[in-house]
């Protein structure tokens, strides 16, 4: 008689921890990364998928990036289409926006150590 497959299923937090998922998590996220897992891990109690395929099953499942969105082309002849995002950002607003991502001096005067002047970085 063959063994339910629910008990050879590999624990959710076992699966987390394999070390193969580890860019896809610093890729995507561990949230994103768990909800295929747990999808995986639920065709495996179903018997769809071996134990030992479960890896690989969530490897193949992940998606390229975070978002579904893709580049594309304006090609509609209107600078900025609705459906289409907003204007393009420059270079210089790219590079802003990375440093600002990060932790950044906003309000602080790195001289004295005290409270500087709000928007002193900010360029118009």
């Amino acid at each position: 008689m063959d063994e339910d497959p629910r008990r050879r299923t590999p624990r959710t937090d076992a699966v987390l921890a394999d070390v193969r998922l580890v860019p896809g998590i610093d890729r995507l996220g561990t949230a994103l990364v768990k909800r295929v897992v747990l999808a995986v891990l639920d065709r495996c109690r179903l018997g769809e998928v071996g134990p030992d395929d479960v890896v690989p099953e969530v490897l193949a499942a992940l998606p390229r990036c975070a978002t579904s969105m893709r580049e594309v082309l304006n090609a509609t002849g209107v600078v900025v289409h609705t459906n289409l995002g907003r204007a393009p950002l420059s270079r210089a607003a790219v590079e802003a926006l990375s440093v600002a991502a990060g932790a950044t001096d906003v309000e602080l005067d790195l001289d004295s150590g005290r409270r500087g002047p709000r928007g002193r970085g900010a360029l118009a």
